[in-house]
């Protein structure tokens, strides 16, 4: 995979903080002063965006820091169920419209979960 392309896996774990951060209220300085060691806005923005990869030893300080669970952060499907979901979602959004869209994907998906068990 080119070095320039975004993995899903991480645009997915970035979507997550991002969304995370907003509802606090908290901007991305604020957010990377609580990390040891603290990263820069622009480190968090990369983060966000997915275009940066993430260290072990940080996820765990995020969550911390967005006051969640770590399993709320990282993504349970694989990278490519991730962008197969996506590309779902943003079809049936087209079709019904984005609540039932993704009202509909999540039926799916705990279908698929329930078959899993």
């Amino acid at each position: 995979m080119p070095a320039s392309e975004i993995e899903p896996f991480y645009k997915e774990i970035g979507r997550r903080i991002q969304t995370r951060r907003d509802r606090l209220g908290l901007t991305q300085e604020t957010l990377g002063a609580k990390l040891d060691p603290p990263v820069t806005r622009a480190s968090v923005a990369n983060i966000e965006a997915g275009k940066q990869r993430i260290l072990a030893h940080t996820l765990p300080q995020l969550a911390i820091g967005l006051d969640m669970d770590l399993s709320e952060l990282i993504p349970s499907e694989t990278p490519k169920q991730v962008a197969s979901t996506r590309r779902v979602e943003a079809e049936l959004a087209k079709k019904l419209g984005r609540s039932r869209g993704k009202k509909l994907t999540a039926k799916i998906k705990a279908s698929r979960q329930e078959k899993n068990l």
